[in-house]
């Protein structure tokens, strides 16, 4: 099975970043050429008053038909936008659920004309061919000069959540742009039973993004490569 994860909140060829119908042809043809059958996505658009969503967009141009979204909030990106996690599928999905993350309302203001606020973020879990697939997007604590290390207690319940999904199917994939290093300190009860497969830098000179498997699994190809987005996309194929 090939699956790939990506951030695909700002296209950099574009002023501000903004995504338009050429960025979604691009995401297309990525699938097609790299042939990836599950892609999940981060800081995808879900609603919006000048594209569609992502999900029916790859729907009628692929072979990607099932999908499943999790709205999480407005695109700082794209405005008239809401965007959240996507994963869009080959196979069917046979059940899912979200995970919401606390929001600590966190504000901070670079001058009298830019504020940023905390936005809500949070997973989605599907289960697709006896694998359970959880991607996500978690808090960029940077923006607002904290350490995510004196969050913890946030990322803590979906820790566990993690783990029970893992104790009633060991076929777990678990990635997303996380907006830190380290995954082993985020989730350190998951992370008993996975290995990240990432280990080099997808945006900029920092690693943010991760795909983890648990430890039953086997990768047998993996390319985490630049594109016209500001994160890298991970492509890897994962057998039984």
């Amino acid at each position: 099975m090939r699956i790939a994860t990506w951030n695909i909140g700002e296209d950099v060829r574009n002023i501000d970043g903004k995504l338009n119908l050429d960025s979604y042809n691009y995401i297309v043809n990525i699938i097609k050429t790299t042939k990836v059958e599950i892609i999940c996505f981060q800081e995808a658009i879900i609603k919006s008053n000048k594209l569609p969503s992502i999900a029916s967009y790859i729907k009628r141009n692929t072979d990607l038909k099932y999908s499943i979204e999790f709205e999480l909030s407005d695109s700082h990106i794209n405005i008239g936008s809401r965007m959240g996690v996507v994963i869009c599928s080959k196979y069917k999905i046979d059940n899912s659920t979200t995970i919401l993350l606390d929001n600590p309302n966190f504000i901070y203001s670079i001058n009298e004309n830019t504020t940023y606020y905390s936005h809500d973020k949070g997973f989605v879990v599907a289960n697709i061919k006896n694998y359970n697939i959880i991607t996500g997007h978690c808090l960029p604590f940077h923006v607002f000069k904290k350490n995510p290390l004196n969050y913890l207690n946030i990322f803590k319940k979906a820790d566990e959540l993690f783990v029970n999904f893992f104790e009633k199917n060991r076929n777990i994939i678990l990635c997303g742009d996380f907006n830190y290093d380290n995954i082993n300190i985020l989730f350190p009860k998951t992370m008993k039973n996975c290995t990240d497969l990432i280990d080099c830098p997808t945006r900029k000179d920092r690693q943010l993004d991760h795909f983890a498997i648990s430890n039953n699994l086997k990768c047998t190809y993996k390319n985490i490569s630049e594109n016209v987005f500001d994160h890298k996309i991970g492509i890897f194929e994962i057998n039984d």
